[in-house]
């Protein structure tokens, strides 16, 4: 019986220590102190069958389609058929104010959303520029829509994508890191437009049902309007060889060693 209770004791305790150091691994990560309220990194193990893993929160996304899991920008991601393929989230996700980030290598010359909340969102043009945009709260039909767009580079590499809106502030496109383009918008996303709707990626609902065609890695997505330095750093981070903290892996230790100590 002693003996019995001493190894219990010792895996008791030796799940306590894991869970620690796994909570104080994600912790480092510079972006949950940014406000990281979502992640979807799209790598092998985080995709099973239909479903995509949240790597952060709890928000799985769930797969229509058959897009094609192939070599990433950082290990794998999921490239799209923009024309079936999708992933629509089974939560909501609302902040008055919000970042949007991904690191995209699409197919050009068709209009391609990347994130989309329905009200808000970031995607490409069929002029090949890349962008944010909400629907605002006003009654004014002719200031329901501010964005911002900058030309999206041809050379068929992957690039760094991240929309910012600040509340009753602006709306704020980097490329690569660096601001491109500030577009005031003094009213706020309209909470009332996109009540019903959950986040996709690689798929809007406007204009009767547009897809995603190309490659998308490592969406995420943050509370709050981040800042220029922020977005920056966002981009050292996404060059590096593996994310500080490796927050995929060890959230998803964590939930593995809470699976099987339950």
């Amino acid at each position: 019986m002693k003996a019995k209770l001493s190894l219990s004791v010792l895996l008791f305790v030796g799940f306590v220590i894991t869970i620690t150091v796994i909570q104080s691994a994600a912790a480092e990560d510079p972006r949950v102190k940014m406000g990281l309220a979502a992640l979807w990194t799209f790598d092998k193990d985080t995709v099973q069958g239909k479903d995509v893993e949240d790597v952060f929160g709890k928000n799985t996304g769930t797969i229509t389609g058959k897009p094609n899991q192939i070599d990433g920008f950082r290990s794998e991601d999921l490239d799209f058929d923009g024309a079936v393929d999708l992933i629509r989230m089974g939560e909501d996700i609302f902040f008055p104010s919000v970042t949007m980030e991904a690191i995209i290598k699409p197919t050009l010359g068709t209009r391609n959303p990347i994130y989309d909340k329905y009200n808000y969102g970031i995607q490409l043009l069929d002029n090949n520029n890349v962008g944010i945009w909400i629907r605002a709260d006003t009654a004014n039909a002719a200031k329901h829509w501010p964005s911002a767009y900058v030309p999206f580079p041809a050379d068929g590499e992957w690039h760094h994508v991240v929309g910012v809106v600040e509340s009753k502030k602006s709306v704020r496109i980097y490329l690569d890191g660096e601001l491109k383009k500030t577009t005031p918008a003094p009213d706020p996303i309209s909470m009332a437009y996109g009540a019903a709707q959950k986040p996709t990626i690689a798929y809007t609902q406007h204009l009767g049902g547009i897809w995603y065609a190309g490659a998308i890695d490592e969406v995420a997505i943050f509370e709050g309007a981040l800042s220029d330095a922020d977005v920056r750093r966002l981009h050292t981070l996404a060059l590096a060889v593996e994310p500080v903290g490796k927050l995929a892996v060890t959230w998803g230790t964590l939930k593995g060693a809470m699976t099987e100590r339950n």
